[in-house]
């Protein structure tokens, strides 16, 4: 009798290890694609940055050096350069510069933190604006 019962488990274990049922398929979802900075030559920036808020993130002593016209002075190095931040609209592109692009960059991740999703970094900073030709105006 042991055997008997032992012979119909085992069949019963072939033939559901034989089964042809597939296996459901995973599911994968897909999240979104999170925010990033985004870097733009000069040409670029210049075409684009008036449709956002423009922000240099250099010191005052570097603004006072020129700047691009229409920016905002936002220290990036100044302890309450969070909090400026804050104050902006989320929905709007955001366009930083600094001198090489090296502080707009790490600005720029700062924002992407805070739920910022466009936003753009001048690659090479203000240097490679003015190499380009672009012009500077002086703070009044």
């Amino acid at each position: 009798m042991k055997t008997l019962l032992l012979y119909s488990l085992l069949i019963c274990c072939v033939l559901s290890a034989c089964s042809t049922e597939k296996a459901p398929e995973s599911v994968v979802i897909e999240s979104p694609t999170p925010a990033a900075v985004i870097d733009l030559a000069p040409a670029d920036f210049a075409g684009k940055s008036a449709q956002g808020i423009l922000i240099d993130v250099r010191t005052a002593a570097e603004i006072a050096q020129g700047k691009i016209d229409g920016s905002l002075a936002m220290d990036y190095r100044q302890g309450d350069f969070e909090a400026q931040i804050a104050e902006l609209p989320k929905d709007r592109e955001i366009y930083l510069y600094c001198a090489v692009g090296g502080r707009s960059s790490k600005a720029g991740d700062l924002l992407i933190a805070q739920g910022f999703t466009k936003v753009y970094n001048l690659q090479g900073g203000l240097t490679a604006w003015t190499e380009a030709g672009l012009p500077i105006t002086m703070p009044e």
